[in-house]
């Protein structure tokens, strides 16, 4: 055993593995749910079911009984976060031994980590704002902003992340970017969308003005765009045989879709609360696509052998 091996543990990853393909992958999940939750946690009106921060109540770190269905609501939410900052500080120390020969994946595994916390004063603020619409739709930036790190992160661990290169013709590489800056755009006018509508996260909190009929509509444009924009991107990546770029927009193109349909359901159904939380996973989904769209136009150099089974480069051998 080589002694510079003996502080490595087990479950230190020594290369890019299927371990660390697994790792981040958790993340993405992690950074999605807690964006499902924290839905949950507005659209029950359980946003101040906590009405105080760090501490759940003014004498209790914990939600009590007394405190009903939105207290336990809030609560998980927060443990959730927990979960996630703990999961994230996991990975963080799992990667470290490739924070040199692989800094690109520690680097955004320290980043991640480091929105945990600044989320969790973000929401403290959020609270005792009592749910500032223009709060809360800061609060939900970060958390996109680390899905769509996560999702990038997983692409990583397939390749050896050095020289990205185009691989399609300008005109796709322009329709990638253009479909993935849309995505962002309709993210912010979604959080406009939300601010303005019924589902405040508490009875007492405000909203933000704006007349909601009106942002539907403008949040629908971008919608629009961005589809046409991924139809013509499938065409040619099609055309140019990118079998990548093939398969990222296809993927995009199902989720949309799919999100368009629970998109107008809810318009025209009032909002109900099932469809809303749909939605809300469903975007997690387009955000994820939308990065593997635009990665999917460019290729890196690939790993120096196939990802491996192995969990990861154990420690302790003679």
């Amino acid at each position: 055993m080589k002694v510079s091996d003996m502080s490595k543990s087990s479950w230190q990853a020594t290369e890019v593995n299927r371990y660390v393909y697994w790792l981040a992958v958790g993340l993405l999940f992690l950074q999605a749910l807690i964006v499902f939750t924290g839905a949950a946690v507005r659209l029950t009106g359980s946003g101040l079911g906590c009405p105080h921060w760090p501490m759940c109540t003014e004498s209790s770190l914990t939600n009590t009984p007394e405190m009903g269905i939105h207290g336990f609501i809030e609560f998980g939410n927060r443990v959730l976060g927990v979960i996630l900052g703990l999961y994230s500080l996991f990975v963080v120390i799992a990667l470290w031994p490739l924070r040199s020969t692989r800094s690109d994946l520690f680097r955004m595994a320290v980043l991640l980590f480091a929105v945990v916390p600044f989320q969790a004063i973000l929401g403290g603020v959020t609270v005792r704002t009592q749910l500032n619409p223009w709060i809360v739709a800061a609060h939900f930036i970060p958390s996109a902003l680390a899905v769509a790190l996560s999702a990038y992160m997983v692409k990583r661990t397939r390749d050896t992340g050095d020289n990205p290169r185009p691989v399609a013709s300008r005109t796709l590489v322009t329709v990638a970017w253009a479909v993935g800056i849309l995505c962002a755009v309709i993210v912010l006018m979604g959080m406009l969308v939300t601010g303005a509508g019924p589902h405040a996260g508490d009875e007492v909190s405000a909203r933000n003005g704006l007349n909601t009929l009106l942002m539907s509509r403008l949040h629908a444009i971008p919608v629009w765009l961005m589809t046409a924009g991924t139809i013509y991107g499938l065409v040619l990546a099609r055309k140019e045989k990118i079998a990548s770029a093939t398969r990222a927009f296809t993927f995009l193109l199902i989720v949309e879709v799919t999100q368009g349909i629970i998109g107008y359901t809810q318009f025209f159904t009032g909002l109900p609360v099932p469809v809303v939380m749909a939605h809300i996973a469903g975007l997690c989904l387009v955000i994820t696509a939308a990065v593997f769209v635009v990665d999917s136009v460019y290729t890196r150099d690939p790993l120096p052998t196939s990802v491996a089974k192995s969990p990861a480069t154990t420690t302790g051998k003679a």
